[in-house]
Parts: structure tokens; sequence; C-alpha cells
């Protein structure tokens, strides 16, 4: 009895202690390491923003290729979306150029009536390539928006689509189109079918930049392949293929080099105009499969298929998902 009573007052003169001490603060939240602002023009314009040739810290012929590439690229892909006003690169030249962010010629920016100045260097390390960029305020000449990008030397155009994209988010409160991509069909490459029909062109599959560049054949089966459509991810392009004689529908899934045939079978008469469901979930396509041209939906994996249309003219053609972006 002796030991549980001694137990109990133990108890009771740790909790009378705990009691005692005084509310401990709550823990803060981590600051952020850079602090972002908002640039603005005047009375309401687009902010004008000048993007001299990022500087290449790495005197190598390649790196100062690479700082070349990024800030035209930059500046294109700035200008194409039209929410900020470019001051043109052929009046750079009348402003010393910065060897650094610490020797910015912020009054010589100014004179030219830029609000925000973009400022980015290039240098090789030892496993790629360093790329920090800083947008200044030019009146007040702080930063108002900072990023370091590491990686490969391989895509430079990749680094000033992610820079675009970030610029028009933090600046403008807008998704950019920089890093999305185009998928078409082409006969390019002068391809001709084999088999009975003369003369047939071959089509294939390519995927672009949003702009153009970066072109790249997705398809090698040489026949007619149309109708491209990006899944809502960006990871898959379901098509309509000749390659069995009439047209079906295909999904090819390009960063897994997958290949699924959705409308195969007896009895599916020939398929078309596949489009994805905004989850990428299903997909609504064209089919004669009754006899007559009407619009389904399918699950992703050609299960389930439902036919929408009941009409004795034809139905065709469903909408499109929007472009994806890239990695």
């Amino acid at each position: 009895m002796k030991r549980i009573s001694l137990i109990v007052v133990l108890a009771a003169a740790v909790a009378s202690t705990r009691a005692q001490q005084p509310p401990q603060p709550p823990a803060q939240p981590p600051q952020p390491q850079e602090i972002e602002t908002t640039i603005t023009g005047e009375a309401g314009a687009p902010p004008r923003l000048a993007v001299p040739e990022f500087i290449a810290l790495s005197k190598d012929t390649e790196s100062v290729a690479i700082a070349k590439t990024i800030s035209q690229v930059l500046f294109d892909d700035l200008n194409f979306e039209r929410e900020f006003a470019l001051i043109p690169r052929d009046v750079y030249s009348t402003v010393p150029a910065a060897t650094s962010f610490a020797d910015v010629p912020f009054d010589r920016w100014r004179e030219l009536n830029a609000d925000g100045l973009v400022v980015g260097t290039v240098q090789k390390t030892g496993t790629g390539l360093k790329v920090e960029l800083r947008l200044f305020n030019v009146r007040t000449r702080q930063s108002a928006f900072g990023r370091e990008y590491s990686g490969s030397t391989a895509n430079p155009r990749l680094y000033a689509h992610q820079i675009s994209d970030e610029l028009h988010k933090s600046q403008r409160g807008l998704v950019g189109v920089a890093r999305t991509k185009l998928v078409f069909d082409s006969d390019r490459d002068g391809e001709r079918m084999g088999g009975t029909v003369e003369n047939r062109g071959v089509k294939e599959l390519y995927i672009a930049d949003y702009d153009g560049e970066n072109q790249r054949r997705v398809t090698v089966s040489k026949t007619l392949n149309i109708n491209p459509a990006w899944s809502p991810d960006g990871r898959s392009i379901a098509y309509t293929s000749y390659r069995r004689g009439g047209g079906q529908i295909f999904v090819s899934h390009i960063f897994q080099a997958l290949l699924d045939e959705l409308t195969k079978g007896e009895k599916v008469g020939e398929n078309w105009l596949p489009a994805w469901s905004p989850d990428g979930s299903r997909l609504c396509f064209t089919s004669t499969r009754d006899g007559n041209s009407e619009i389904y939906v399918m699950n992703r994996d050609g299960s389930n298929v439902r036919r929408l249309t009941r009409h004795p003219g034809i139905d065709t053609g469903c909408g499109r998902s929007a472009a994806p972006r890239s990695a």
C-alpha cells in the first residue's frame, strides 16, 4: 500500500509541475527563401519586360550557344502569349551587357521604359547545366522572382519554356502554354503503302513543342494514321490507323512504348475520330458498327462501348481535350 501511495504522490507532483509551466508558443511556419512580388505596368497596361541575352558564366562554345538559345526562346514564348509588353531586342545593344546579377545597369534599362528585367546566367556543372534566373523590378532594383534550374544540356529550349510558364503563373496568375505539346499527322517522309491501292500515301504521327520546334516521329507503321488526340495527362495519344485495312482506334502510350488496339474484333465496322473525356477515363468516337455512322463512348481500355446517337443521318465528331504539358 505504501508503494502505491508513493506512485500516486509522484504522479500528482509531475502533473502539478506541468500545469505550472507556461504554454509553448505554436511552431512558426517555415519562411520562404525568396519573397515574390508582382511587377505592374503604368495605368493598368501590361508590364514592359526586357529579356537580354543570358550570361554564359562558362565561356565554352556550347555554354554561350545555350545562353543565347534560352534567352531567344524565352523572349518568343513571352511574346507569343501577349501578357507582357516586350521591349524589342534590336534596342538592347544600346545598354551595356551585365556580367553577373551584381552589375545590372538598371538606370539604362529604365531609360527604355522597362518595368521588369529578366536576367539569367548559364553555367556548366560536373553533371550538366545550372541556369539561374532573376526578374528584377527596374524601378526598385529588387528581385521580384527568382529560380534556379539544373539538368541536361540536351534541350536548352525546355529551360526557356519552363521559365516562361512560371513567370506567367507568378506575375499574371495564368497557366502558360510554353510546355504544351502538339501532335499531328504528316506524309513528310514520302513513304507509300504496299498493297493493291496505287500511290496511297503513308501518314505517320509526330509530336512537337507548341511552337512547332523539336519535332519527333511517333508511329512507324507505314500506313495511314490520322486524327490524333492527346490524353489529358499527356502520356498517351489516341488516333485512327488503317494498319488492319479499315480505320480502327489505337492508343499509343509514348512513354511506355506500348500500343493498345481498342476497337478490335469482329463486326466492329470502321472507327474514327477519338476524343478523350476530361478525366482521361473514356473515349468518344465515331463508328459504323451498327451500319450507320454514329457516336459512341468506351472506356480507355476499349470496354463498355455505348452508343450515344440514333439518327438516320451521319453523326460524327466529338470534342477535343487540351494539349498536355511536358514534364
